[in-house]
């Protein structure tokens, strides 16, 4: 039997900061930590667009990544 605990999850917004001399966009991420696991992937979406709206920088994407330890 494996036993799994939760240690932690970080929330990455990935913004589009401009555009390279071959129009190729640039990116720049913010990152959250500390968040716990029992938020809805729903609801952190709806958190991470609202912080986006607060950006000039247009939202390219949100990244939920997730640390547990499987000992």
């Amino acid at each position: 039997m494996t036993n799994t605990i939760f240690l932690g999850a970080t929330l990455r917004l990935k913004y589009i900061a401009g555009h390279d001399d071959n129009n190729e966009p640039k990116f720049t991420t913010k990152t959250y930590q500390n968040l716990n696991g029992s938020h809805a992937v729903v609801d952190l979406l709806k958190v991470a667009k609202a912080i986006a709206s607060l950006s000039s920088q247009p939202l390219d994407g949100v990244v939920k990544q997730e640390t547990t330890d499987l000992s």
